[in-house]
């Protein structure tokens, strides 16, 4: 029997056919692979080692990709941040500003987010002062190149705008403090002027040392002459010794009973002798002058002082000065550099804020001055601005807090979001709480002073009475005396030879004092008005040509316009020349000549010289056409009226007065050296002001300033 085909056997059984499934690597369920697309796969910072993040952040400063090291920095986390913070290398950063600015703000915005307060911030890691002494001397070389340009125009300046952003949450009053050295470095450019000429005993100015030693010679001279009276008057012994009780002679003649033993006569010739000693040295003791030129010149030691200190902190902030640079020029650049800063500062700071510290600053330099004491009403306008400040007036600071004008403090919380640098402003539930007792007490106290400014108001009234009562005293005398003298004179036959002191300001002695302000003060002033235009700036000769041309010319313009009144009224009245020898004299003429100009002497103070004004002016500035900004100087148009006046009133004098300018050989009873002379040299290379004769081959009445 047979069976069928593989009835012995199992049959077989055939899997089931699954789906294949993709072979699944262990390392792509890695975290930091998932954000790499297409397949290809890349390091994520957090997972990292900390040396190779460090490394990496050398590798990208080194090769210059200090965009790609600032975008690195900003993928880190707060560990890996704090990790390498310890290991980088600020120094180098620092160095190689401004390149390094993206790598600064990187830490310094993703060390702002995360901490949570000021304190917290790794100040000295990050060497936030370094930093900023760095950023003053980047500005302070580069003030004609870059600050000139717009400040968004590349990436430095928001850079720094967030940096200082972050630096003022840390410091708030870093404003404050950047201030006070721009304003000492702007306070010894200033003193670096002030070692010029001061004002002598005798009135001239001299250079310092030189009336120091005047006044020596003075003080020395008026002790010898009291060691003289001395001797004369027979008060000292030859050899002066000292008595005691202990020891030495006793001191028979200084005993009590001895000193009561005198007559009426031993005290006047006590008195006598004294008062002469004491005629002789007071002077020299109580010399004003002297104890001035002593401040001058301990104020010029300080000065020189503070100005090398801010130039060695200055040099110590960036390398490379030349020793050989002038001081001026350095100070100015980093208070150029100071000043950059601050005005970065103020862009990135509350608007409030700023407005409010400003007028706090701008009030304090109104009151206090390290060169002058402040007057009584000063002192009482600081207090009543003190005053309403406490008591709410004025909007005041605390820690922590923000002024307002809407409503008074705010509680600041600082959001953290740097780029715009705004903060989150919350009303204060403790400011509408007025305190009773500070108001009650600051209203006591400026009730007080307000009944101070009305005495002092009162005392001010009652002063300028005593003045007016005085002047009018002093013009009383005045014509009475000119009345005696214009008397004597007439019985003594001079005919008018004397000075009528009716004349006020047009008399000779006046005029010549006004001659010599000429030189002293309105030149002075005329000089720094051209000194200030952009255009005369390097021109020191030719502002002093100019100044000494005005001079001339006024004279030149006031003797001419004289020739051509007297030549038009002899004209109308037929009058002969007086310099014509051809006709005989005529009494009336002679009269005639005498009222003309006696009329224009006595009138010299009132009358129109506008004419000559416009006529020097024209010469000036059509010889000068260049410089066109000398129109529009007011100092220097005022200093050529002031120079016509006097040369009128000196022209219209009997004789009149004539000034030389011509020679050139130095006289010393014509001329006097300017202080940068060569005083071994006899030839006058430029004359800085003319010598002032009267008449023609008249005396000299004022030198000549003169350059040899």
């Amino acid at each position: 029997m047979s069976s069928p085909r593989g009835s012995g056997k199992m049959d077989r059984i055939k899997p089931e056919k699954l789906p294949r499934q993709r072979v699944q690597k262990l390392w792509r369920n890695v975290r930091w692979a998932e954000s790499f697309p297409d397949e290809s796969l890349s390091v994520e910072l957090t997972d990292v080692p900390q040396s190779f993040t460090l490394r990496k952040v050398a590798q990208l400063f080194e090769t210059k990709k200090y965009g790609e090291c600032a975008t690195l920095i900003r993928r880190l986390n707060c560990v890996a941040l704090e990790a390498i913070l310890q290991e980088v290398p600020v120094e180098v950063l620092l160095d190689s500003l401004p390149h390094s600015l993206v790598i600064l703000e990187s830490l310094y915005v993703k060390l702002y987010e995360e901490t949570e307060t000021p304190g917290n911030f790794p100040r000295e890691e990050l060497k936030v002062d370094e930093f900023l002494q760095k950023l003053v001397a980047f500005f302070a070389k580069d003030t004609t190149a870059e600050n000139n340009k717009d400040k968004n125009s590349n990436i430095i300046y928001p850079c720094c705008r967030n940096i200082l952003r972050v630096v003022s949450w840390i410091e708030p009053s870093i404003r404050k403090h950047i201030r006070q050295l721009k304003q000492a470095l702007d306070k010894c450019i200033s003193r670096l002027g002030r070692h010029g000429l001061v004002n002598s005993s005798s009135g001239n100015l001299m250079g310092l040392h030189d009336s120091l030693k005047v006044e020596f010679e003075k003080v020395v001279s008026q002790y010898k002459s009291a060691l003289q009276k001395l001797a004369e008057l027979d008060l000292t012994t030859k050899h002066p010794t000292s008595s005691s009780v202990t020891f030495g002679p006793a001191p028979t003649r200084a005993s009590h009973q001895r000193l009561m033993q005198v007559t009426r006569t031993d005290v006047q010739s006590r008195i006598i002798k004294n008062k002469t000693v004491f005629n002789i040295v007071e002077p020299a003791v109580m010399s004003q002058c002297l104890k001035k030129l002593v401040h001058i010149l301990e104020k010029r030691i300080e000065y020189d002082k503070m100005t090398l200190f801010h130039e060695t902190e200055v040099r110590k902030m960036c390398s490379g000065i030349d020793d050989d640079m002038y001081i001026s020029v350095t100070l100015k650049q980093f208070s150029s550099g100071y000043d950059m800063v601050l005005k970065l500062l103020r862009e990135v700071a509350d608007e409030c804020d700023g407005l409010i510290e400003e007028e706090e600053e701008e009030a304090t330099d109104l009151i206090s001055s390290d060169e002058e004491a402040a007057s009584p009403l000063l002192q009482v306008d600081a207090k009543f601005k003190e005053m309403s400040s406490l008591n709410g007036l004025l909007p005041y600071r605390t820690a922590g807090t923000r002024p307002s004008v809407i409503s008074g403090p705010f509680l600041m919380f600082p959001e953290k979001t740097i780029p715009h640098g705004h903060a989150t402003l919350i009303p204060n539930p403790m400011a509408t709480n007025p305190v009773t007792a500070n108001q009650k007490s600051s209203e006591a106290e400026l009730s007080s002073l307000e009944q101070e400014v009305e005495n002092l108001k009162a005392e001010l009234e009652k002063s300028q009475g005593m003045i007016k009562h005085l002047q009018e005293r002093e013009k009383m005398l005045l014509d009475r005396l000119s009345g005696q003298v214009h008397a004597s004179f007439s019985l003594s036959g001079m005919n008018g030879q004397f000075e009528d002191l009716n004349l006020g300001t047009i008399r000779p002695t006046e005029l010549i004092r006004q001659f010599g302000n000429l030189y002293s003060e309105a030149r002075v002033e005329a000089l720094d008005a051209l000194d200030a235009l952009d255009q005369f700036a390097d021109l020191q000769a030719l502002k002093e040509k100019i100044l000494f041309s005005v001079i001339v010319l006024a004279f030149r313009s006031a003797q001419q316009n004289l020739v051509e009144i007297k030549g038009k009224v002899r004209h109308l009245l037929s009058l002969p020349c007086p310099d014509t020898s051809e006709q005989p004299c005529i009494p009336v003429a002679i009269e005639m000549e005498c009222h003309i100009t006696n009329y224009l002497r006595k009138r010299a103070d009132t009358f129109d010289v506008e004419k000559c004004v416009e006529e020097v002016s024209s010469q000036i500035y059509a010889t000068l056409y260049d410089y066109p900004d000398l129109k529009t100087c007011l100092k220097f148009h005022q200093y050529i009226a002031e120079c016509v006046h006097v040369a009128w009133g000196l022209s219209v004098q009997t004789p009149a007065y004539l000034i030389l300018y011509d020679s050139r050989i130095f006289q010393a009873d014509l001329h006097e050296r300017f202080h940068t002379s060569d005083p071994d040299s006899n030839v006058i290379t430029s004359f800085l002001w003319p010598a002032l004769i009267e008449g023609c081959n008249g005396p000299c009445i004022q030198k000549a300033f003169v350059t040899t």
